[in-house]
Formats: C-alpha cells, sequence, structure tokens
C-alpha cells in the first residue's frame, strides 16, 4: 500500500518539477507559447496541447521513479550506504535515462557521455553527503554513550 502513495506522490511532484522546468525554459528561450520540451519534441505531435499532456505522463513517471525507487532502496537499513546508493543509481539510471531520451532532452549521440557522467557526479556527491551525516550520527550517538558511562 505505501508504494502506491509513493507513486501518487512521485507522479505529482514530477509534474510539478517537469511543469516548472518547461516554464522557466519557455521564459528563458522567450518562446511565444508554453514549451513541453524541446522543439524536436513538440515537433512530434499535432498540437502544443497534446505535447504537453505526453510530457506530463513522462514528467510523472520520472517522478514515480526517483519516489518509489527511494522507499524501497534507501528503506533497507541493513544495507550500507554505499550500497543502496549503487543499487539506487543502477535502478533509476536504467529507468529514468529512457524517459529522458523519450523526452528529447538530449540528442543521444552527443550528450549521452556526459549526461552519465553529470548522473555519476550527482551520486557520488550524495553518497558523500549521506556518509558526512552517517558519520555525525556516530559521533553523536558514542558522545552520548560516552555522557551516560559518566
Amino acid at each position: 500500500m505505501k508504494v502506491i502513495g509513493h507513486m501518487i506522490s512521485g507522479a505529482v511532484i514530477g509534474i510539478t518539477i517537469g511543469f516548472m522546468m518547461a516554464l522557466v525554459f519557455s521564459v528563458l528561450n522567450q518562446t511565444a507559447t508554453f514549451m513541453p520540451s524541446t522543439p524536436e519534441f513538440v515537433a512530434r505531435f499535432s498540437n502544443n496541447l497534446m505535447a504537453t499532456i505526453v510530457s506530463a505522463g513522462l514528467w510523472a513517471l520520472m517522478g514515480i521513479v526517483f519516489d518509489v525507487t527511494s522507499y524501497l532502496i534507501f528503506e533497507k537499513s541493513q544495507w550500507s550506504i554505499t550500497h543502496q546508493t549503487i543499487v539506487h543509481f543502477i535502478v533509476t539510471y536504467a529507468c529514468f535515462t529512457p524517459l529522458a531520451i523519450i523526452a528529447d532532452w538530449f540528442p543521444v549521440q552527443h550528450y549521452f557521455l556526459s549526461y552519465t557522467l553529470e548522473f555519476v557526479i550527482i551520486y557520488v556527491m550524495m553518497w558523500f553527503i549521506s556518509m558526512q551525516i552517517a558519520k555525525a550520527k556516530v559521533r553523536r550517538l558514542n558522545q552520548l554513550l560516552h555522557e551516560n558511562k559518566s
């Protein structure tokens, strides 16, 4: 049941983030109409409304990927932070990348390597921050244990 809740919240968050990003890019590119994705993506559809509907579906799926995988993977407390991060990276990369390609967010031939590198860098940063937080918690717990012994 919790997975369904995460699917719903992931879809809402994905649509919200996707819409806001598309809105910002439309404003920055000074387009005459709202562009839900790249001009190449929008050109595949008979009108802008259809492109927006399909984009919303893709944004929802993207949100679901991140929300559900985060719930399923990071709730496994018996796994180390490194194990959780690697598994989450592999699953989200494998699920998110095809959605980003379908949305025409980058031409596969030219930007796939830089996209992959950015994805790796983001996960290394997430892992590092998670490790620092865990170390701080351990230090605090050790400090509390030491204080209780005294």
